[in-house]
């Protein structure tokens, strides 16, 4: 009886770790689509149903890549170390910052651009480099601390699962370089800057599909 028991758990927590791979195979595919058909951030876009889309979009991407890189790190979580809950940790706090962003663009904006329309214009040109008239609150204070996370989280993450060798380690290391690489955003110009936002899904599609489709420990060989 107690055999059975423990093989329900085992074949539990093996389904749960390959719906996390979905989780985040799907959340690679909408990072990357995203990119191509985010609007301007423009107030005259804020109110418009391809803004409102977009938004949704990104916030439901974020969650799935919270549950997606938690089956990632669960699955490696004594190999992976302190490295990897430290970068677990940093990653996981951006995707939360990010749903806080795209939860306020898509319910909170559309309402506001015709009473407060400045205040709006300062909130969509945070990430274009555009200085808000009007005071944004922790906004402002949210988006630099959202780009360290993100860089810095990605970084070690990727470190902890390339020295972890669960996963294959070339897709550690390609989630490093994903996370490093947004740094090029200071010279190219936004929304151009935007495409380097593809490595970090193609790495979220490769170790999401190591995930579902449980091919790690290639990395031991």
């Amino acid at each position: 009886m107690t055999n059975k028991n423990e093989k329900k758990r085992s074949i539990t927590g093996k389904r749960l770790m390959r719906w996390a791979g979905i989780f985040a195979i799907l959340a690679g595919i909408l990072y990357i689509g995203i990119q191509f058909f985010h609007p301007v951030e423009h107030i005259s876009s804020v109110s418009t149903n391809l803004w409102v889309v977009i938004a949704c979009t990104t916030s439901m991407m974020s969650l799935f890549s919270l549950i997606g890189m938690t089956g990632v790190y669960t699955s490696q979580v004594k190999e992976a170390g302190w490295l990897g809950l430290i970068g677990f940790i940093l990653f996981s706090l951006f995707w939360l910052i990010s749903m806080i962003f795209s939860f306020n663009e898509a319910f909170v904006l559309p309402l506001l651009t015709t009473d407060a329309p400045k205040f709006v214009e300062g909130l969509v040109g945070i990430f274009g480099g555009t200085k808000s008239t009007v005071n944004l609150g922790i906004f402002p204070t949210l988006a630099p601390i959202a780009a360290i996370l993100y860089s810095l989280g990605g970084l070690l993450f990727g470190i902890a699962t390339f020295r972890a060798r669960i996963f294959p380690r070339i897709a550690g290391a390609f989630l490093s370089f994903a996370a490093v690489i947004t740094f090029a955003a200071a010279v190219i110009p936004h929304p151009i800057d935007r495409i380097l936002a593809v490595p970090m899904g193609l790495a979220f599609i490769w170790l999401g599909y190591a995930l579902w489709s449980d091919r790690r420990r290639i990395g031991t060989d």
